[in-house]
């Protein structure tokens, strides 16, 4: 029994000893070999000496190559010896089982322009999420994946890789399109669609003199940008529609004059008012982020109430055909008086069409070049009020005092002498002096009349005779 022991016992330590030397063999020779398995910089040096190691990396990352896959494209990107191999390195890591390599110095900036040269095909642009107005209500539109690839976000993540030891050698294209900018989250995050909601139940009403406006469904989802957010270029666009839509500035404006006829014109451009399309579009857009808001008021430039387009008030008229003048006040005849209009040549002519007194001067010398070239003129008056015509066009033509020939007046022909005016409506002092102060500046003018259609020469100024309605 004892020897039958004995010899379980030298087993045994046979054994042991064994595993200790075949351990001891194994320690040794992974003292100067990597473990089996091992990775260093993507290459497999497993049961490799370091010398032998140190020959493989050398031949296998002398072009290193990374390739980028996708659906319709696969782009190698290569760069050349990237890497410090050291033995020293390698020894003091053997045992790490899978590590990088220290780069040189330059490694980053070649792996970086190898992806700027790439050529990616180009694809579909990723599309933000946005708010749409649709069946009567504001939604959001979710956002669309692109196909084209983000080739700065690529270049970054893949230098990190290559810095940090983790560079691999194929990478899904896929993973680095660029990405929508706004997604529905982020939109629903805001509340956009809500918040838009509100505003269009509040039916808010832009005040223009005594009419409203509503602020519709319509110009409400024209006033917003695809992220739901007010937008004053937008207002501003909806803003001038409005403009032109309402201002009375462009319509046409209308009277009656003394021998029953009612005459329409063109407007010059000033008369009347218009809506300010900048700071009306600035209010519109701050009162809209207030929730009290409910009425929004116009900024309103030019006369609202002094000038009226149907005019039956304040108003002169010139009447070429019999050379007189008149001027009502509050609808009333307060001035009649004979005129004498300018020369007859359609370059000196009193033009006929609508105007608006420009200005309004006491003791003015009126002085210009005669159109015959004969020299210069200088005509001092009391009186002078200049007219503003169609186009916003500024004529010299005026109304003034002309008393040296006030024993001409009433004379039919005399604007076919030299007695007629270079385009002036040339008045007795006595009357013009009232007319001036029943006047104000943008008062309208209307001349009328045919008498210069045979004149010789040419127009140069804007000309109208009015429409009979």
């Amino acid at each position: 029994m004892k020897e039958y022991e004995s010899r379980w016992v030298v087993r045994i330590v046979g054994i042991v000893a064994g595993a200790m030397i075949f351990f001891l063999l194994v320690y040794a020779y992974f003292g100067s070999h990597f473990y089996f398995g091992s990775v260093v910089a993507n290459v497999e040096v497993g049961g490799l000496s370091v010398q032998a190691a140190e020959e493989k990396l050398q031949q296998e990352t002398k072009q290193v190559e990374i390739k980028l896959k996708g659906e319709h494209q696969t782009i190698k990107l290569q760069v050349a010896s990237p890497y410090k191999i050291q033995k020293d390195y390698l020894k003091k890591n053997l045992r790490r089982g899978e590590f990088s390599l220290p780069l040189k110095k330059d490694a980053e900036e070649r792996l970086a322009d190898a992806i700027n040269r790439a050529s990616f095909l180009g694809g579909k642009e990723a599309q933000n999420a946005k708010v749409v107005y649709t069946n009567q209500q504001f939604e959001i539109k979710p956002e669309k994946s692109g196909t084209v690839v983000d080739s700065a976000r690529l270049r970054k993540e893949l230098c990190e890789a290559l810095d940090e030891g983790r560079l691999q050698t194929e990478y899904d294209l896929a993973d680095y399109y660029r990405a929508p900018e706004i997604t529905t989250e982020d939109l629903a995050h805001k509340k956009i669609s809500q918040n838009l909601e509100e505003v269009k139940k509040r039916k808010i009403k832009l005040k223009l003199n005594k009419k409203t406006i509503p602020l519709t469904e319509e110009l409400l989802a024209a006033s917003v940008d695809d992220q739901g957010n007010f937008d004053h270029e937008l207002i501003t666009t909806w803003v001038a529609d409005l403009e032109r839509e309402y201002s009375t500035i462009y319509k046409s404006v209308d009277f009656t004059n003394v021998h029953g006829q009612h005459l329409r014109f063109k407007n010059v451009g000033n008369y009347g008012w218009f809506i300010d399309i900048k700071q009306s579009a600035k209010k519109i857009t701050e009162k809209l982020n207030e929730p009290e808001t409910k009425t929004i008021q116009l900024v309103l430039r030019g006369d609202t109430k002094k000038q009226p387009l149907h005019v039956t008030k304040d108003y002169v008229e010139v009447d070429l055909d019999n050379q007189k003048m008149y001027c009502f006040d509050n609808g009333k005849l307060v001035v009649e008086t004979d005129v004498i209009t300018g020369r007859y040549n359609k370059g000196t002519a009193t033009v006929p069409g609508f105007h608006t007194i420009m200005d309004k001067r006491r003791n003015v010398d009126l002085s210009g070049v005669l159109t015959n070239g004969d020299g210069t003129y200088n005509v001092p008056v009391d009186y002078w009020m200049p007219l503003l015509s169609y186009g916003q066009t500024i004529t010299e033509i005026g109304l003034h005092d002309t008393d040296h020939k006030l024993q001409y007046f009433g004379q039919p022909g005399a604007f076919k002498t030299d007695l007629g005016s270079y385009g002036c409506i040339n008045t007795p002092k006595s009357e013009v002096a009232k007319i001036y102060d029943y006047s104000y500046i943008g008062m309208p003018v209307f001349i009328y009349g045919h008498i210069y259609d045979d004149a010789p020469g040419e127009w140069d100024k804007p000309v109208e005779y009015g429409t009979e309605i």
